[in-house]
């Protein structure tokens, strides 16, 4: 088949690894396939507009456009640029996350692109999501990020023995504004809570919610590969923001007032609407902790209905009222390994939370759809149950982004100059005066 894959990830050193395994992940899973990897951010080119696809993959990186201000500079052109996809007769596949931020704008660009498949990380809100696409897609249920094969090679390699890692408690997470309500502040409230809670104990934490304590790339296996314990939640948010108002207005306020309390700003710009429903989800970190063997402390939560707390993890009280009984789970050493190995089982031993199975589910689901809109694809041997090592997906994945961009060499010759760059440099200006207003703020 001929997949484009539109994503948004030109600078791989600063990606998160997640991102770049869930974007990428049919190209290294089924080589076998001729891809066009495009960013978002390259010139859309007469051969792109004119190549025949079997399949478009809308990455969860191409589709948080939506939310970019100014909308006319940024969302508008972007819609402008690729209306070839609404026209195009191949098998369409949305893979959103975030559902909740934007909604509207979300169902109403997907279905004004007669999306065939969407992929929903909070299933069970899905018709309140998309009441438009919904009507022509088929939603399916999806995660946030599975198990990929390389990561588990890799860390045999980076995982340090359970009784020498240097750190006792390690977190990172991203501290999130306010207009995704209460639920969104739950990931910083809980490092803060828990280290706070855990101050006066012999325990060395390593917990940050500050971007620049970010882990990028090989490092981030190595974090969890030297954390005996990792601290973690159910991300997500508890406000619908269908048009992104609430974001404007806590925006607005902020550059007010740059020390608004979050209940200040609920009352200006959300009153009475949070936690009238919960959109939560397991994120990529319970994978990746199980990968390291790293025993997990989570608060309550659903964790893709595999995991029992006490079985699986150490259960934490949202408001950490219960560190005295986690502290002590914490010393029974072989309660711990317990745990760890049963937890392993679930998640990475499980077929069905394998970025493998998951492309292969995508891809039929792509030839049904193709049926269903009375397209033949073209028979292809599928190479997803051969390919096992590291080092054979590697290689896969190489070839298969070596062909994908020899399609690039074409497409220079095609850039017209002058536009493109006078485009640049508007959007350098934009950033700079948007970088220098937020210094300003600080």
């Amino acid at each position: 088949m001929r997949i484009l894959i539109l994503h948004e990830l030109d600078d791989l050193g600063s990606a998160r690894r997640t991102s770049i395994n869930h974007a990428f992940a049919l190209v290294k899973y089924a080589p076998e396939h001729e891809y066009t990897l495009h960013s978002a951010r390259q010139p859309v080119t007469a051969r792109l507009r004119e190549q025949a696809f079997d399949a478009i993959i809308l990455d969860t990186t191409f589709l948080c456009w939506r939310w970019a201000r100014p909308k006319s500079l940024w969302l508008d052109r972007l819609l402008d640029a690729y209306d070839f996809i609404a026209k195009s007769d191949a098998v369409k596949v949305a893979l959103p996350q975030d559902e909740y931020d934007h909604a509207e704008i979300l169902d109403n660009w997907l279905s004004d692109w007669k999306v065939d498949l969407i992929y929903s990380v909070c299933y069970d809100h899905h018709a309140e999501f998309y009441p438009r696409a919904g009507k022509h897609a088929r939603v399916l249920e999806a995660l946030t990020g599975y198990v990929d094969d390389a990561d588990i090679g890799l860390m045999q390699r980076f995982a340090v023995p359970f009784k020498d890692r240097e750190i006792d408690v390690g977190y990172r997470a991203r501290a999130l504004p306010a207009y995704f309500g209460r639920i969104g502040q739950l990931k910083t409230e809980l490092g803060d809570r828990f280290r706070s809670s855990m101050a006066d104990r012999q325990l060395k934490l390593d917990i940050s919610t500050q971007a620049r304590d970010a882990l990028v790339g090989d490092a981030w296996l190595q974090f969890l590969g030297n954390s005996k314990f990792t601290l973690g939640c159910e991300s997500g948010s508890s406000l619908l923001d269908a048009r992104g108002e609430i974001r404007e207005c806590v925006e607005r306020r902020l550059q007010r007032n740059p020390a608004a309390s979050f209940e200040e700003l609920e009352q200006a710009c959300f009153p009475g609407q949070d936690m009238r429903n919960v959109y939560t989800a397991a994120g990529p970190r319970l994978f990746e902790a199980a990968i390291a063997r790293s025993c997990q402390i989570l608060t309550p939560g659903n964790y893709a209905g595999a995991l029992k707390a006490g079985e699986h993890y150490i259960a934490l009280a949202l408001d950490c009222s219960n560190v005295e009984d986690v502290y002590e789970q914490m010393q029974d050493e072989d309660a711990n390994m317990a745990r760890i190995e049963a937890c392993y089982r679930a998640l990475v031993e499980d077929p069905k939370f394998r970025y493998r199975n998951f492309v292969a589910g995508l891809l039929a689901e792509v030839r049904d759809a193709a049926v269903r809109k009375g397209r033949r694809l073209p028979d292809c041997g599928s190479s997803t149950g051969t390919v096992t090592d590291e080092l054979a997906l590697r290689e896969s994945f190489t070839r298969a982004v070596l062909r994908a961009h020899q399609h690039h060499i074409e497409d220079v010759k095609e850039i017209r100059l002058l536009p493109n760059f006078l485009h640049a440099v508007i959007v350098t200006l934009v950033r700079q005066m948007l970088s220098l207003a937020r210094r300003i703020r600080g």
